[in-house]
């Protein structure tokens, strides 16, 4: 990745907490917090078990970080901003290796963070080396680093933003009686990598939901294996990776002629949605005012007795960057402020049992004036 990300403010950040917390030594593998501290293109997304267990960064509360790289991964080494790369060949010894480091670190004992994603092998080659420590988790450390997102991040996410967009508009032009869930699945995703996603950021889904069927507990009691027929309302989620960056957006549609009913829930989805953002922007709001926001715009429409909101769980979304899903979640309970440089994936639904499931999620950029859609599908399309 060829961007211009501020490392260093991230290495500062976290070894601030690393100093709040009293922690001596934060060891991460292939994880999230492994390609945002770095900047390397390694795998990550799809499981250890396709990793290298050699892929770590040490990082010491104070000083540079040390970086070691498997035979495979070798050659990123020349892309790290860290000047203290090692790189393995075949035949070494992590347990070597480990051992220099902790020396070049001048360990005499302390705390150790300890990342997701670090292989159980290595965990104890560390634990050996560094003799004396005592772990705990370190997967959170960067939350609060991780939530501000840098300039160069906000073009990638509008990038694969404006993929998503561009693959949700042929998927939905292409929709016909007949076609299954399943179908849409395997479109969706084939059409992302036809145009450069590296990834889905989660499985995709095409709900359907058809006007007068029993209701039940569950929205999605259609069958996935039997096609499209008129009278269906159709709930997108669909999410990317490119760059290393996830997207995540929502929209429904509806098959045949929709009624007053449902064609009304879903402008006011919108319109909710819409006043919503108008309102976001540097310090305008807490987290858990956005909620309140979107039901007191349903309410005024007549919808907000659909709000699935509602229901326990409360959330009308999170924020997004390298996960599809980062803190803060859009709960209720969060109190957290907005700032410039967030970017939240706003997704209320209206769900009436056995008649619709309706659902809108965008993706949207706050900035100290205002926010920024950073999707930008048609709010106008729905029915087909």
């Amino acid at each position: 990745m060829e961007m211009d990300f501020d490392f260093r403010r991230r290495l500062e950040g976290l070894q601030s907490k690393m100093g709040e917390l009293e922690i001596d030594l934060v060891v991460y593998g292939s994880c999230q917090n492994f390609q945002y501290l770095t900047g390397l293109p390694i795998e990550w997304r799809r499981g250890t078990d396709l990793m290298h267990s050699q892929d770590n960064v040490f990082v010491p509360r104070q000083g540079d970080p040390i970086l070691t790289l498997s035979p495979a991964s070798s050659k990123h080494a020349e892309e790290a901003w860290i000047g203290d790369v090692r790189t393995m060949e075949k035949d070494d010894d992590y347990k070597e290796i480990a051992d220099k480091v902790a020396s070049d670190l001048g360990w005499e004992g302390g705390r150790i963070g300890v990342g997701d994603h670090l292989w159980g092998s290595t965990w104890i080659e560390v634990a050996w080396a560094f003799k004396g420590a005592k772990f705990r988790s370190a997967e959170a450390l960067m939350d609060h680093i991780r939530m501000i997102k840098e300039p160069a991040e906000v073009e990638l996410l509008r990038k694969v933003a404006r993929l998503t967009d561009e693959v949700m508009e042929e998927i939905i032009s292409g929709v016909e009686d007949g076609v299954t869930q399943q179908d849409l699945r395997l479109r969706i995703e084939m059409a992302g990598r036809n145009m450069g996603a590296s990834d889905v950021s989660f499985p995709p889904t095409g709900g359907f939901v058809k006007a007068g069927s029993e209701a039940s507990d569950d929205p999605f009691t259609y069958p996935r294996d039997e096609g499209l027929v008129p009278g269906c309302s159709i709930a997108f989620d669909v999410g990317f990776v490119l760059d290393g960056y996830c997207s995540d957006w929502g929209r429904s549609v509806y098959w045949g002629p929709a009624s007053d009913e449902v064609s009304k829930g879903y402008a006011a989805l919108q319109q909710a949605v819409v006043e919503t953002v108008d309102l976001m922007r540097d310090g305008s709001m807490k987290v858990c005012d956005v909620f309140p926001s979107i039901e007191k715009a349903l309410d005024r429409e007549g919808y907000g007795d659909y709000l699935r909101a509602r229901l326990p769980h409360g959330s009308v979304g999170h924020q997004i960057g390298i996960e599809v899903h980062e803190p803060p979640w859009l709960k209720p309970e969060n109190d957290d402020l907005l700032k410039e440089g967030m970017v939240m994936c706003l997704e209320p639904k209206l769900w009436h049992a056995g008649e619709y499931y309706l659902r809108v999620e965008d993706m949207v950029l706050v900035k100290q004036d205002g926010a920024e859609f950073l999707t930008n599908f048609d709010r106008e399309l729905f029915q087909l």
